[in-house]
């Protein structure tokens, strides 16, 4: 049997730098969950909405130049205020916002799914596998690790929140043909952009923690599952019970007036939209975007006598937006801490 020389062979690659090492691991991520058509099909299918987003906006724009494009779908505008299709210039503000509004908390529930398909393999496989010796072996740190597989989530959860808003709002501002609108609507994308980055970061250490706690991704995607619907079921059918609630007690009083003035007061106190992880995610859009005020200022087109009642049922959770956010700095401290925990003991294998 012939022995073959093992001896050293220089290196004649690129190195990279210390600070990046952690990309490898999101590059290889990227390509294993590229790889599978679910993904694939859910990254086209988000894109859709980024779609109609940009076609809304763009007619918003026609809209406002009276454009004789737009002349032929005013019918199909019937359902807007006179008043806005007078002078749609000075609701734009509040139109974008409820448009993007719309946009996010869709994507939301793609990123959701997707997360639902990429997430559970990214540290459990690696536990089933006895992958992470092979990992610290090399020059790496558990931040490198860390970061690398939040990378992953991090630009797939970009591709369908971020990218998409971005492209729609350079098309909006395309047909709108007014330097103006750069002024009075950057800050709605400013706060789309910074929003897709609480989400992804929030859902993605969310699901390393959960990924790291079994070596079997069926029982990871479980437990996600159980995270995002079942809390989300859960939180709906208690908003329910204490809506119907209030309405009785309201009927009983006979007080119209002083009714809706409780009612929101009532959903200021409610604690309930805090069980569910995306009622949470999507207090603080509310928040973000300014939702709430936009709605307000659309409502008042409305007749006094309706206009509490409309506005309660367009607005979402209505409890302080830092409860929401203390839920979520909460769950990402517990992530952490569990990714931390579970994988220590490897780390002196470095």
């Amino acid at each position: 049997m012939p022995i073959f020389d093992q001896g050293y062979q220089h290196w004649s690659g690129t190195l990279a730098g210390h600070a990046w090492r952690w990309l490898a691991i999101t590059r290889h991520g990227l390509r294993v969950a590229l790889a599978g058509r679910a993904i694939r099909l859910l990254l086209f299918g988000a894109a859709l909405p980024a779609v109609l987003l940009a076609f809304v906006l763009a007619m918003w724009g026609l809209l406002e130049l009276k454009s004789d494009l737009i002349t032929a779908i005013m019918p199909a505008l019937g359902f807007l205020d006179p008043e806005i299709l007078a002078g749609p210039r000075s609701f734009r503000i509040e139109i974008w916002t409820i448009c993007y509004s719309y946009f996010l908390r869709t994507e939301t529930w793609f990123a959701m799914v997707l997360i639902l398909f990429a997430g559970p393999n990214l540290i459990s496989q690696d536990l089933r596998y006895n992958a992470l010796p092979l990992y610290f072996s090399r020059p790496l740190r558990r931040i490198d690790y860390f970061v690398g597989k939040l990378g992953v989530i991090v630009a797939l959860l970009g591709s369908v929140i971020v990218v998409p808003a971005i492209a729609a709002y350079l098309l909006g501002m395309m047909f709108s043909l007014d330097i103006t609108i750069l002024r009075d609507t950057f800050r709605i994308l400013l706060s789309s952009v910074v929003y897709g980055l609480v989400i992804s970061l929030s859902a993605g250490l969310l699901i390393l923690a959960l990924s790291s706690l079994s070596r079997n991704s069926r029982y990871v995607a479980m437990l996600w599952i159980g995270m995002w619907f079942v809390t989300s079921s859960v939180s709906g059918v208690l908003e329910a019970i204490n809506i119907e609630q209030r309405t009785r007690d309201a009927h009983s009083a006979a007080m119209a007036g002083d009714a809706a003035a409780d009612e929101q007061a009532a959903a200021e106190r409610d604690w309930r939209p805090l069980i569910s992880y995306t009622a949470n995610l999507r207090r603080i859009g509310q928040q973000m975007l300014g939702t709430d005020a936009a709605w307000e200022k659309i409502m008042k087109l409305q007749p006094e006598n309706r206009r509490s009642r409309d506005l309660l049922a367009v607005r979402g959770p209505q409890s302080p937006w830092y409860w929401s956010a203390a839920v979520l700095a909460a769950l990402a401290g517990l992530s952490i801490c569990i990714l931390n925990f579970r994988i220590k003991s490897l780390d002196r294998l470095r």
